[in-house]
């Protein structure tokens, strides 16, 4: 990787940092290989680098294909292919918009072309199953992380074919070690955990459940470290505040308190989908996941009537207002701020559109690049976001740095990705993420849990570099430097 990169749209010039050198070394000696480094690490022009030199110094790679967030894919990467002066020159594709534009843009002649995760499935259907790259970059593998997924299943047979493999993420397990088994299937086609998930799971975990049906399941003692040091070859480790200096991150969380009516409504629902949970009487409550969204939704101040046909509008019913309230107070204490909020539900929109009606919600295809840049010109007072759709790849550090969470999220990926869209390199403030916790109902259940996966991934993540440490730390370098 060259030492100085140059921002031909800032007009500026940059030393290469030596963690960007260290991860372009990794995927230079490694054809199959993990980045899971923390966000603001500079991942996507560190694979392009490396893209770049297998394709024009190296000759090894005549067509890449590169797997990403809708977002990500339309917007990240192509501008990335467009800032660097070392990249001029790269012939890229986007595969998007209709499926008329998508076929053409898969017939464009090019060396890397650039697909939504939401789309795999379909490109891979259009060449019937082999795809004809000889690499492939997985941007936030972590999606691929459920086994019984459509786009994993047929990724997971097209992929057997490609020679150079990478995959990058920040968050390799957002919700527990079993996340681990189909990211690096998609890798190494199970070499290092195991070709089946039955063999997975029977090596590393206990379960509990009932009979056939399994709740959880549970790492066995040292599971964590074993599985680090499978991967201590393949993965390379970095956590953000380890490389860069960033602003502090505040955690605020707002507690809230129902009144006496509201709590009663919250308590009597509880009672009623926690029975009919555990009568399975209902299909209102099938699973334990739909009861605590239930319950989710009725702290967030709606409930949702239940729909007989699916194609109708939902419908919903405010039941309290505690959390819109906290949002105006917080909006009242920092007159002078931008705020994001971020939304788990469709009925959290409209409430808070109703209430402040200057708040504007970041919107899908070409209109994302306009409220993109809204938001970063200070113009967006309140911009609403969802964690699936908005919290990868965006840069959304110069419009603001308070952040509010309607709703927490279970998934840590999620929380981790979406935060770092203001904590992240350029950010010159103190960052306030304000949590609106509803006292003794399921955030508090969410939010510890939330904790604890955030503790089991930092151990991994620790585990691994420090492996990687031991194993490779004092041995001498002998990868090849672009000088």
């Amino acid at each position: 990787m060259i030492r100085r990169l140059y921002d031909k749209k800032k007009n500026v010039w940059y030393d290469t940092d030596e963690h960007q050198i260290q991860a372009y070394e990794h995927l230079y000696a490694n054809r199959r290989a993990a980045l899971f480094l923390g966000m603001s690490l500079s991942k996507t022009v560190v694979a392009l680098s490396y893209l770049y030199d297998m394709h024009y110094r190296e000759a090894a790679i005549t067509k890449t294909l590169v797997v990403a967030p809708d977002k990500v894919a339309r917007i990240t990467w192509p501008d990335e292919l467009e800032t660097w002066q070392h990249l001029e020159g790269t012939r890229y594709s986007v595969v998007a918009g209709t499926a008329k534009q998508r076929i053409k843009a898969l017939n464009a002649d090019a060396e890397i072309y650039i697909v939504s995760v939401d789309n795999i499935a379909w490109l891979i259907d259009q060449y019937k199953g082999k795809l004809p790259y000889d690499c492939i970059v997985i941007d936030e593998i972590d999606l691929f992380k459920s086994r019984s997924s459509k786009r994993f299943k047929k990724l997971r047979k097209a992929i057997r074919t490609i020679e150079y493999r990478v995959g990058m993420t920040g968050t390799p397990q957002p919700n527990n070690l079993t996340d681990l088994w189909a990211e690096l299937m998609l890798l190494d086609d199970g070499e290092r955990l195991g070709d089946t998930w039955g063999k997975f799971v029977d090596k590393y975990f206990t379960t509990r459940g009932n009979g056939m049906i399994v709740y959880e399941y549970i790492p066995k003692p040292g599971a964590a470290k074993v599985i680090a040091h499978k991967l201590r070859d393949i993965a390379l480790t970095m956590q953000t505040r380890d490389i860069l200096k960033l602003p502090d991150l505040i955690t605020d969380d707002v507690e809230l308190e129902l009144d006496p009516f509201d709590r009663e409504i919250y308590d009597q629902l509880e009672e009623e989908y926690a029975l009919d949970f555990l009568d399975n009487s209902e299909v209102t409550v099938k699973t334990s996941a739909d009861l605590t969204n239930k319950l989710l939704q009725i702290i967030s101040g709606a409930i949702y009537e239940d729909r007989i046909d699916k194609r109708a509008p939902r419908v919903w019913h405010e039941v309290n207002t505690a959390k819109i309230d906290a949002l105006g107070d917080l909006l009242e204490q920092h007159p002078d701020e931008n705020f994001i909020v971020v939304y788990q539900f469709r009925h959290e929109v409209d409430r808070i559109k109703a209430a402040f009606p200057f708040a504007r919600e970041l919107r899908k295809g070409k209109d994302t690049v306009q409220d993109f840049r809204d938001w970063n010109n200070g113009k967006i007072r309140l911009l609403l976001i969802h964690p699936a759709s908005a919290g990868h790849g965006l840069n959304l550090q110069f419009g603001g740095r308070r952040m509010v969470w309607f709703t927490v999220t279970w998934n840590l990926g999620h929380y981790l990705q979406t935060v770092a869209r203001l904590l992240r390199r350029g950010q010159l403030k103190e960052i306030y993420v304000h949590r609106l916790i509803v006292k003794g109902t399921r955030d508090i259940r969410v939010r510890r849990r939330l904790a604890s996966k955030d503790s089991n991934q930092t151990f991994l993540m620790n585990e691994i570099k420090d492996l990687r440490n031991k194993y490779y730390g004092t041995k001498k370098r002998t990868y090849r430097r672009v000088a």
